[in-house]
């Protein structure tokens, strides 16, 4: 089951950061300028070290900062997130075929990892008090 995505229509890109992210054509990645370092590390700040754990989790399952972010401020789903990080194996799926014992078992796992991940980050990132009744 594959869903399409529009990156114009169905993603609210940019988020409501004011970061400036290049792209390369090489390994090492873009070049990361230090305003958008400073407002990543800001953002980042804002949480506690159990919800940081949770999103290096998110980022180590989609492979990106871009997508984790995007879904733990409710920019995107987990399906979109997860589809959006399986982009060149989506691809490869289409022009080879579907193996269904490994790609469906390794997209479905992908997407339960990340749900929880962001499951836990939001949990970790709510605050609430409990207010005792008097008898």
């Amino acid at each position: 089951m594959t869903q399409e995505i529009s990156l114009d229509r169905d993603i609210p890109f940019p988020f409501r950061y004011s970061m400036e992210i290049g792209s390369s054509t090489s390994i090492m990645g873009p070049s990361i300028p230090a305003k958008t370092r400073e407002v990543l590390v800001n953002h980042l700040a804002s949480y506690n070290m159990w919800a940081l754990q949770g999103i290096e989790f998110i980022v180590t399952q989609l492979k990106s900062m871009v997508l984790t972010l995007g879904l733990i401020d409710l920019h995107l789903t987990v399906e979109q997130a997860v589809l959006l990080s399986r982009l060149e194996e989506e691809y490869q799926i289409q022009k080879w075929g579907n193996i269904e014992w490994a790609h469906d078992y390794e997209l479905q796992e992908l997407r339960a990892r990340t749900a929880a991940g962001a499951l836990f980050v939001h949990l970790c990132s709510e605050s609430a008090t409990v207010k005792h009744k008097l008898l």
